[in-house]
């Protein structure tokens, strides 16, 4: 009988086959080499890309922060610009009624009265002066209040001095008043 030997066959077929899943092992482990490195590079690559990116945002930044100060400066300088408008409008609009009120006072002055101080603040204006008698500062303040102009008037403060003119002595009456202006739209 005839016995043919199988055996080399099957370890042939083994070695191959183990041959097989080491260049397949191999070739895994080849490819996982090459999927790790592409992953690394290209997130190496994420990673300088994300870092240039933040280095311009933080340029970008740090130029738009001076923008953005220029702006505030702008805002800052703008609104001072628009108070100074505004004031200067309100002077023209109440230009004409700075001579009324000056005029008024001139016209309600007796003639033994003087003034020495005049300040006009947020429709109040506070005068100060001189007179020889009480009767004089009592007119003033009648004539004030009959005008169209002023309101309130008030006599805050009255002291009376002995003062020497050559060789007479006289008394002479300070004083000072505080009235309240009429509103300039209804000056014409």
């Amino acid at each position: 009988m005839i016995k043919i030997n199988l055996l080399p066959v099957r370890e042939e077929r083994r070695k191959l086959g183990a041959r097989q899943e080491k260049i397949l092992y191999l070739l895994v482990l080849v490819l996982v080499f090459i999927g790790v490195f592409y992953w690394h590079t290209s997130t190496t690559k994420k990673i300088k890309n994300l870092r240039l990116e933040i280095t311009k945002a933080d340029q970008e930044i740090n130029r738009l922060s001076k923008v953005v100060k220029e702006v505030e400066k702008f805002k800052k300088d703008k609104k001072v610009l628009e108070d100074k408008i505004r004031v200067i409008q309100h002077l023209k609009a109440n230009r004409q009624a700075q001579v009324h009120y000056l005029d008024e006072i001139n016209k309600a002055l007796p003639v033994q009265v003087w003034l020495e101080f005049y300040q006009e603040r947020r429709g109040s204006v506070i005068i100060r002066g001189k007179a020889l008698s009480t009767d004089g500062i009592a007119d003033f303040m009648r004539n004030l209040e009959n005008s169209s102009f002023f309101g309130e008037v008030e006599l805050e403060v009255t002291t009376q001095k002995d003062s020497s003119v050559g060789d007479r002595k006289i008394r002479i009456n300070d004083f000072s008043l505080r009235l309240k202006t009429i509103e300039s739209g209804d000056v014409v």
